[in-house]
């Protein structure tokens, strides 16, 4: 029953979608002196953020925010923004404030949701509260006014942590006389609520009492039961005392079905109380919608927020219950990911990366090798070895990390050859390393003698110069020596391995207690995964790890005890897993034989849950590229469909006036040969109409195409709803039509080496993954 009550809230929501049509207000027409091309005739504040227009968003919450206009769709998208701020939707939300604006440029309250929904760039965040001004505000009623005082305070400059956060405390005062003002304004209650935790935790305003809080939450409740207020009584309670959230868990996520983040938040609270599998259950509803999401605003995973979190913890608690092919489906999908260059701030567009921390290509990578390290999926990993999904990367921790994995697998599936293979990469990147060492000294000598240094000076600048170096030899110590001490295993020399035991102490204990066994040492192995079971509760491998070295320590008894432990654990883990192939034995003593997990018993305190399939599809794929037909500078039309079933490329530009498309246009035509070479055709298509496109002299390498109806940008989402303009983008289009990787906005896109890596890697990348079929 409650499946598809949720599933008739998200139809509903679905058909209203349906009945909206956009509606311009800015007309078609030369851009005033002034403003570059692309960029948006309103200001910077505009020229980023989401500028494409698109129906109501489904599911965003039973929030109602009642404003000053005449315009009841108006009405309708600012209430959708408000849920969307309150599931911390704030890409969608500034959409979803813009197109108020769009339907009424007078509202004076869409600038007031613009800058809240750039709560995370406060610099940005006062440039739009900046507008909310004029004859619009004059109009406004006293409640709306107060809003928009109390946000201008909020994010005006402030000089220093404790002035930020004395107008944080302002603020909040701000709303609470909003709320006793005006008693029917539910959501300065809301508000409130939120913004108590929200200070606490960025800008340590303290909450003099959780219990008061919750309490204004429940008032709002009171009144709608389905408020997304939930969201944020997770919040309060998640790191204080998560059971009190519980009831908040249960129905955060069918408040607002359609926000991926209000799903999410509940696993906050499973974790908290080591409920892994309904944490999971929930972080996979969140990926899901999220998933759903980018196939209707084409946006990628690495541009919403909170995804790549959200994603990295489900393979996280996937791990935890054993179910180790999900695990590794989830992490795989992620680096399969198009990779998102991000532009440090003050540093040159040449130093943007696309692998930082916190990425999905990242977060997905460093899972997939936790995964097959955690659970001996050697099979695995020697399958991926030869692809992207385990290619050494660009830094350094990312090339150790896998040729120590590699080596682990090749000694573990009894494959010494490809062990030591990659045991001597680690060894050839430590040896590198040490030259480098030697030559960042040299280096530092020579420019300190140059300088005229003293000889103290001399040998501190070859110190600091050698110091990154060494950091890095240093982590490379204890990978190598266990990589070393399995390679002695391998090859019968114990007694050199035992003397590596020392230097191997701080790996993963899981790991740790193995390599005590292979010495002969079970109980030792036993020491140290009870101890590891005991500080990691609930979860399944710990547990099973523990049971089985009970019985090779000759803990029959025990081992038979603890089974029954493990048996609780593993309900709906895989059944092949290396570890459990090892517990046969013990299995057959405890009278067990087939699948002897228990199955888990549902528990009652969960709420509304929809069949997952109705949220989204578990893995995330690119959408379809749109349909579209150019002119040719000679008048014959040029048809997108003509390029199928080849990869791609298409560079959408601004014509011969625009100066930055023209540096780019010679940046890729450097490349030119680069990418024929790669089998990537690359096609330009222009605002300029064919006569103008004929009138250039600059010899090109790639056709150029006209496309000056403004049609084929359209149709590739480089266009600017809200304005009515093209935009610059550059789009890689895959052999079956999908958007693989696509870059839009105000400055075309810079970087056609990287474009041209990534495409490699993307059109490399077998999907699904050629995982084993047997256990993993």
């Amino acid at each position: 029953m409650a499946r598809h009550s949720v599933r008739r809230a998200l139809l509903a929501a679905l058909a209203l979608a349906a009945v909206a049509a956009p509606r311009m207000l800015v007309a078609d027409g030369p851009a005033p002196d002034g403003v570059a091309p692309g960029h948006s005739l309103h200001g910077e504040a505009f020229s980023v953020g989401p500028r494409r227009r698109l129906p109501p968003q489904p599911g965003c919450g039973a929030v109602h925010f009642p404003i000053t206009t005449a315009v009841p769709e108006a009405q309708a998208f600012f209430d959708q923004g408000v849920g969307q701020l309150h599931g911390f939707a704030y890409w969608e939300a500034e959409r979803s404030f813009r197109t108020v604006l769009a339907l009424d440029r007078d509202c004076v309250m869409a600038h007031w949701g613009l800058a809240l929904a750039n709560i995370q760039n406060e610099a940005r965040a006062r440039q739009l509260i900046a507008l909310a001004t004029g004859p619009a505000l004059d109009k406004a009623t006293p409640r709306e006014k107060a809003w928009i005082e109390a946000v201008r305070k909020l994010f005006a400059e402030h000089k220093n942590d404790d002035a930020r956060r004395a107008a944080a405390t302002e603020f909040l005062s701000a709303l609470e006389k909003i709320a006793l003002d005006h008693p029917d304004d539910l959501e300065a209650r809301a508000f409130l609520v939120g913004f108590s935790w929200w200070f606490k935790s960025r800008s340590g305003v303290p909450i003099p009492s959780l219990l008061a809080v919750d309490a204004l939450a429940d008032a709002v409740l009171a009144v709608n039961p389905r408020h997304p207020v939930h969201h944020y009584v997770i919040h309060l309670w998640d790191h204080h005392r998560a059971s009190r959230a519980l009831r908040a868990a249960a129905a955060c996520g069918p408040a607002a079905p359609g926000v991926a983040h209000m799903w999410h938040m509940p696993g906050h609270v499973y974790s908290e109380l080591r409920r892994w599998n309904d944490a999971a259950w929930q972080q996979e509803a969140a990926a899901r919608v999220d998933h759903a999401g980018t196939h209707r605003t084409h946006v990628y995973p690495d541009q919403i927020h909170n995804f790549a979190h959200n994603s990295e913890w489900l393979v996280r608690d996937l791990n935890h219950v054993g179910r180790v092919r999900d695990a590794l489906a989830i992490a795989a999908n992620m680096v399969a990911m198009p990779r998102v260059p991000r532009a440090k701030e003050g540093k040159p567009e040449a130093d943007q990366r696309f692998d930082e921390p916190g990425s999905c290509w990242q977060y997905g990578r460093d899972r997939l090798v936790e995964t097959i390290l955690d659970w001996e999926a050697w099979g695995v990993a020697a399958a991926l070895a030869d692809t992207p999904y385990l290619e050494p990367g660009r830094e350094f921790d990312d090339q150790w990390r896998r040729e120590h994995l590699l080596a682990l697998a090749g000694f573990g599936r009894g494959d010494t050859a490809a062990g030591t293979a990659a045991l001597e990469r680690l060894v050839a990147l430590e040896s590198g390393l040490r030259s480098e060492r030697l030559a960042a000294a040299d280096r530092a000598e020579a420019e300190a003698r140059e300088k005229k240094k003293s000889p103290a000076e001399i040998s501190k600048a070859m110190a600091e110069a050698m110091q990154p170096v060494a950091e890095k030899i240093e982590r490379l110590r204890t990978p190598l020596a266990e990589v070393r001490l399995r390679a002695h295993l391998a090859a019968g020399r114990t007694d050199e391995a035992k003397a590596l035991v020392a230097a191997v102490a701080d790996i993963d204990k899981a790991r740790l207690a193995l390599i005590h066994h292979a010495l002969g040492d079970p109980a030792k192995g036993l020491e140290i995964a009870r101890e590891l079971d005991a500080r990691e509760a609930d979860r399944l491998l710990p547990a099973a790890l523990a049971c089985w070295l009970e019985w090779e320590a000759g803990k029959k008894d025990e081992a038979v005890k603890s089974f029954a432990t493990v048996r609780s654990r593993a309900g709906v883990a895989d059944t092949d897993l290396a570890l459990f192939r090892r517990l046969a034995p013990v299995a057959a003593a405890a009278g067990c034989s087939g699948d002897w997990r228990s199955a888990p018993t549902p528990p009652g305190d969960l709420g509304e849950r929809p069949d997952l399939a109705l949220l989204g599809p578990r893995e995330w794929h690119a959408w379809q590229a749109g349909d579209w037909t150019a002119t040719a500078a000679d008048g014959t039309p040029v048809s997108g469909a003509s390029l199928r079933g080849r990869p791609h490329v298409v560079l959408l530009t601004l014509g011969e006036a625009c100066v930055h498309c023209n540096k780019q246009l010679e940046a890729f035509a450097a490349k030119a040969e680069a990418f024929t070479a790669a089998g990537l055709p690359l096609v330009v298509v222009s605002t300029d109409t064919p006569a103008e496109i004929a009138a250039v002299t600059t010899p090109r390498p790639f056709p150029v195409h006209s496309g000056a109806d403004g049609a084929v940008f359209r149709a590739l989402d480089a266009w600017d709803d809200f304005e009515s303009r093209p935009l610059h983008a550059t789009c890689f289009i895959a052999a079956d039509g999908r958007m693989r990787w696509q870059h839009v906005g105000a400055e075309p896109f810079m970087l056609p080496e990287f474009l041209l890596e990534e495409v490699k890697r993307l059109e490399s990348l077998p999907e699904p993954p050629p995982f084993p079929p047997a256990g993993p």
